[in-house]
């Protein structure tokens, strides 16, 4: 008799996040869901994607639709995350673990400074 054990699936795979460079359009998009005493760490804005990293989250806005008249936002709490993996070998390619929302995967661009994302996962994981 064998078992299959199911990992749930990612709940965000592969997004391409972009850079700090137009961070400052992620925040005023997201400005009004930040929790009083919140504090933006980092911001990042690709094409029609972007995130808050948050003292207390991770923030991804994903535009959708045909012409990008609506977005996804999904929030993970930084408790939440379990194991964290960076990869900056070509691209800096960052995945996450934890409970209640499997995996995330995600891409930054290429001059972004791995050192800001390494220190936001060390103070998440230290809790």
């Amino acid at each position: 008799m064998s078992f299959a054990l199911a990992m749930p699936q990612n709940f965000i795979e592969g997004l391409m996040l972009g850079g700090e460079d137009r961070g400052d359009e992620t925040i005023k998009q997201l400005e009004s869901l930040l929790l009083e005493g919140e504090t933006v760490v980092l911001a990042t804005r690709g094409d029609g994607v972007g995130a808050l990293f948050t003292d207390r989250r991770l923030i991804v806005v994903n535009d959708a639709g045909l012409f990008s008249k609506r977005s996804v936002i999904r929030f993970i709490k930084a408790s939440a995350i379990a194991a964290v993996s960076i990869d900056a070998s070509s691209l800096l390619e960052l995945k996450l673990r934890g409970a209640g929302f499997g995996g995330v995967h995600l891409f930054f661009d290429p001059d972004f400074d791995p050192a800001k994302l390494s220190r936001w996962c060390s103070e998440v994981m230290a809790g």
